[in-house]
């Protein structure tokens, strides 16, 4: 398993995005609202009182969504990768779209791809006693 991580410049695209992930067979994201370290990193906003009010007015704060889904196959992964890549304009390297990185996951407990899993595995056990009495 696997755990994909996509942080989305270009928040328009993030319906498109989960549509296309969701079409891909992908059980289940989280978004969080996120910005990147660069993005506070202006002197005038370690002043308390003046910095708080100027990061709410500041026009030039970008901010992002972050994406992550734990994905069960590589396939899946390297499929879902290309898709929103495409979605996004077909180069990650260009500036602002982004960044999209995956990193193993040894172990897991909860959420809809657990649940799809031990539903999975249930109907395989089924499928072998059936067999086995009947056959």
């Amino acid at each position: 398993m696997y755990v994909l991580f996509i942080v989305l410049n270009e928040t328009e695209y993030l319906s498109e995005v989960l549509f296309k992930m969701k079409q891909l067979g992908i059980r289940g994201a989280t978004i969080i609202d996120s910005m990147g370290a660069t993005a506070i990193n202006k002197d005038i906003y370690n002043i308390p009182v003046i910095g708080g009010l100027m990061k709410s007015i500041d026009g030039d704060v970008q901010y992002n969504k972050t994406i992550f889904s734990v994905i069960e196959r590589e396939e899946q992964v390297e499929l879902a990768m290309n898709h929103i890549e495409k979605i996004l304009g077909g180069d990650m390297k260009r500036p602002n779209k982004g960044i999209m990185f995956v990193l193993p996951v040894t172990h897991m407990r909860g959420g809809e791809l657990e649940r799809h899993i031990e539903s999975r595995e249930n109907k395989k056990v089924m499928a072998k006693e059936f067999e086995s009495e009947y056959y």
